[in-house]
């Protein structure tokens, strides 16, 4: 009988099908292992390499000024005027907003004459001839309680005139010609301000609040950011808050601007710990070096702490080159270049990085080493050496699994 030539394709294609899948079951259920060689397994090599080994933990968080300052009226009144805006720079002393006066100058008015009548009392009683010394002593307390109300109105009229007491940037502006000098309600000027967070400074009113954009703050007329420095509060986990120090040094990149990275320092820890969903960080301010070009506040902001760091001449392996017994002793198998033979060599770590693991003793740059064995197939070629891919997925060549050498944390 003749089978149809539809039937045979589909039953080939079928038979294909379930050998892949079977041989797909295999892999999963007992992988490629770098400890397990078959009769046609291939050893993976590498060589010892020479450079810094760091080690990183990796967090992110916003851009901050260095501070916020939250500038108030010291009295209460009428706003007259506004003379900032958002994203303004000011200098110190310099004018930011007014309130109304004529109340304000009608009671200094009032507290000087009584404050001249107060005087002239004084007089006429010392004048008297017969003057009692309670009656002297009366017109003279009665002369301080004067000059003190005049003093205190005169202050009062100076505050209607709000000055800068630093210098930065203006981030929010909380009022609006006709408002009172507590309102809270955000003028035009703020409708597209960056926002801004970090450590406060003083101000005024003796509060401090973080702003962002249009939104008002109750703290502050007008928030004056210091600039002058960057800085990211990032959380850091429970479980990696004790490598951290403050002066570590760290690296700050930002997923907006490709390209674009900043060296900074740890110059806070926060000595209590936040918790949420059952994860415990502790707050971790950076301060950056410098200010890098088109970094805005608010931006969100990548950082990799160097918790650890060898000398610039370490050598280092792969961590899959080296076995560790349960005593804690390390050991790399090392390849004779000239017979091939392969020797088991006991080695010191140091660092453990994250492009590998610093080899204190018992290697020496260049030596070829085993990073394990993978099953035969197609020949791939790492960045230092060669290595064999596996027939399902595989290994990159030498250097580590999946690729070519790293060099300490960056390759």
């Amino acid at each position: 009988m003749r089978i149809p030539r539809r039937v045979l394709i589909n039953g080939g294609l079928a038979i294909v099908i379930v050998a892949a899948l079977v041989i797909a079951g295999l892999v999963l259920f007992k992988p490629f292992s770098a400890s397990t060689a078959s009769a046609t397994g291939t050893q993976l090599t590498g060589t010892v390499q020479q450079g810094t080994v760091s080690s990183t933990i990796s967090a992110s968080g916003a851009i901050a000024p260095l501070s916020t300052t939250p500038v108030s009226f010291a009295v209460s009144g009428t706003v007259a005027s506004v003379d900032v805006a958002v994203g303004q720079t000011v200098s110190v002393g310099q004018q930011l907003g007014a309130l109304q006066t004529s109340t304000f100058q009608s009671t200094v008015d009032q507290d000087y004459t009584a404050y001249v009548y107060a005087g002239q009392d004084l007089t006429a009683a010392e004048a008297q001839p017969n003057a009692q010394v309670s009656q002297i002593n009366q017109a003279k307390l009665a002369l301080a309680q004067a000059r003190a109300t005049y003093t205190a109105a005169k202050s009062a009229l100076a505050s209607t005139t709000l000055t800068s007491p630093v210098a930065g940037l203006v981030v929010a502006v909380n009022g609006a010609v006709g408002d009172s000098s507590g309102s809270t309600s955000a003028s035009s000027g703020s409708g597209s301000g960056s926002g801004s967070s970090g450590s406060s400074g003083s101000g005024t009113s003796g509060s401090s609040s973080s702003t962002s954009g249009s939104s008002s703050s109750s703290s502050g007329f007008v928030t004056i950011a210091d600039v002058s420095k960057y800085t990211v509060t990032a959380s850091i986990a429970e479980a990696d808050i004790a490598n951290v120090t403050v002066g570590q040094a760290a690296t700050v990149t930002f997923p907006a601007l490709t390209g674009v990275t900043a060296t900074a320092k740890v110059t806070a820890i926060s000595p209590t710990a936040t918790s949420s969903n059952s994860v415990v960080t502790y707050a971790t301010t950076l301060t950056l070096d410098t200010v890098p070009e088109k970094v805005r506040l608010g931006q969100t902001a990548s950082v990799a702490i160097t918790v650890a760091t060898s000398a610039a001449d370490a050598l280092y392996v792969p961590a899959a080159a080296i076995t560790t017994a349960s005593d804690g002793t390390s050991t790399v198998k090392v390849v004779d270049s000239k017979t091939g033979k392969t020797t088991v060599v006991a080695v010191t770590t140091g660092v453990i990085g994250d492009g590998g693991t610093e080899i204190k003793s018992g290697l020496t740059v260049g030596e070829t080493i085993v990073l394990g064995t993978v099953s035969a197939g197609t020949t791939t070629t790492g960045t230092t050496g060669t290595g064999t891919r596996g027939g399902f997925g595989g290994f990159g060549g030498t250097g580590g699994f999946g690729g070519g050498n790293r060099t300490g944390a960056n390759g």
